[in-house]
């Protein structure tokens, strides 16, 4: 393996003259909004934990992100439960390797502009087995993309990354909620090593 030289005494190594990543830095600092959710929040979030079909957990999804939006002060944000399997890759022996549990897309105008068009899509089948997808992970993802869209169009960011604040935002929603949520990217609803949510520029056919 080759080998880099030696930097000069007193040279700036990469990691020192890189610019650090103000989305990053922000995120990583951000709290949740100190907005306690009403109990229909609780209810709803709970009814999720029970419900298995996919016209059920559309309505009650929806009715969810409703009520989160109102409190939090935050544009529409519409659900779509898809009837097909998670987008995933496999090895060549056929093993799981990358799998998408859901995705959060809106539109920016310019940074800084509240989103528009703001869709959560969670798929309903499991990648491999196409099963359908259990209560406990199906409510993680949609507070996982609610978050996106909580740092999108209450916090602002221009892009949605996953850090440690991140997490910490979405570990707090479901607290706030009395469900919890994973303290941890593992599991995790995107695949590992995702960069989180971006926005499609008016214009442009960016994510």
């Amino acid at each position: 393996m080759a080998s880099s030289p030696p930097p000069r005494a007193g040279a700036a190594s990469p990691s020192r003259w890189r610019r650090p990543d103000p989305v990053h830095q922000r995120s990583r600092s951000a709290p949740l909004p100190p907005v306690a959710p009403p109990p229909a929040a609780t209810s709803l979030a709970g009814s999720l934990l029970e419900a298995a079909t996919l016209l059920e957990r559309e309505r009650l999804g929806t009715a969810l992100l409703g009520v989160l939006n109102d409190a939090f002060r935050l544009p529409p944000c519409r659900l779509v439960v898809a009837d097909r399997p998670q987008l995933h890759a496999t090895d060549e022996g056929g093993r799981l390797t990358r799998r998408t549990y859901g995705t959060y897309r809106c539109r920016l105008s310019r940074p800084g502009d509240p989103p528009g068009g703001c869709v959560i899509r969670i798929y309903h089948l499991t990648a491999i087995r196409r099963q359908v997808l259990r209560p406990r992970p199906f409510l993680d993802t949609l507070l996982h993309e609610w978050v996106h869209h909580l740092d999108f169009a209450g916090l602002r960011f221009d892009r949605s990354p996953h850090t440690s604040g991140f997490y910490h935002r979405l570990q707090a929603v479901g607290d706030a909620l009395g469900v919890g949520s994973s303290p941890s990217p593992a599991p995790r609803p995107r695949s590992q090593g995702s960069p989180g949510a971006t926005a499609r520029r008016r214009g442009r056919g960016a994510e």
